[in-house]
């Protein structure tokens, strides 16, 4: 009797042993999976954020083409106290568009900070879309600086003439960013 008791304890733990290591890997095995699938979404979620960034990347140049080529470079000082409203309006959904860049970028950051995939074309996204940021935020500062100078400018001739006619310059919390950390300001002109 005591040795079949030994042998049944001997099979127990043995069995027991045996129930330990097969969880042990299933466990590893379902980590994986899971790690693999986390991964899937991860890369899918970078593609579709990176589509937005893009599209709203190319707004941004589309509207700053038309902001130079259709309202700042027809305005003259003659003009300019009657247009200020629009231009600020103006002004200000270009800004707009900058902070919706600034959402895709958020998103873009918590999904390519701490991954590396196995994707080259996934790589070069989140590579990527910090330099063209940064240059989006450095044109569009830039932009609003030359505004300004004009407004400036503007408001010295009105001064000169003794005219009431001054205008306020625009109004932004952006400054100019090395936002891939390069030491160099894309987008900023000298």
């Amino acid at each position: 009797m005591v040795f079949n008791l030994r042998k049944f304890a001997y099979s127990m733990m043995t069995l027991s042993f045996i129930f330990i290591m097969a969880g042990s890997v299933y466990t590893f095995i379902l980590g994986l999976k899971q790690d693999q699938n986390e991964v899937a979404y991860r890369f899918s979620e970078v593609q579709s954020v990176f589509e937005n960034f893009s599209t709203n990347t190319s707004i941004f140049e589309d509207y700053r083409e038309n902001l130079f080529n259709g309202i700042l470079s027809n305005t003259y000082y003659d003009a300019f106290y009657k247009q200020d409203s629009v231009i600020k309006k103006n002004l200000s959904n270009y800004e707009d568009i900058v902070n919706n860049i600034e959402k895709n970028v958020i998103e873009l950051k918590s999904l390519c900070d701490d991954v590396y995939y196995n994707d080259a074309s996934v790589n070069t996204q989140c590579n990527n879309y910090k330099t063209i940021y940064e240059q989006v935020v450095n044109y569009f500062v830039g932009d609003i600086k030359l505004y300004n100078d004009n407004v400036l400018k503007y408001n010295d001739y009105q001064k000169s003439i003794q005219s009431s006619f001054v205008i306020s310059n625009y109004v932004t919390n952006k400054n100019f960013i090395d936002y891939n950390g390069d030491n160099k300001y894309e987008g900023k002109e000298s």
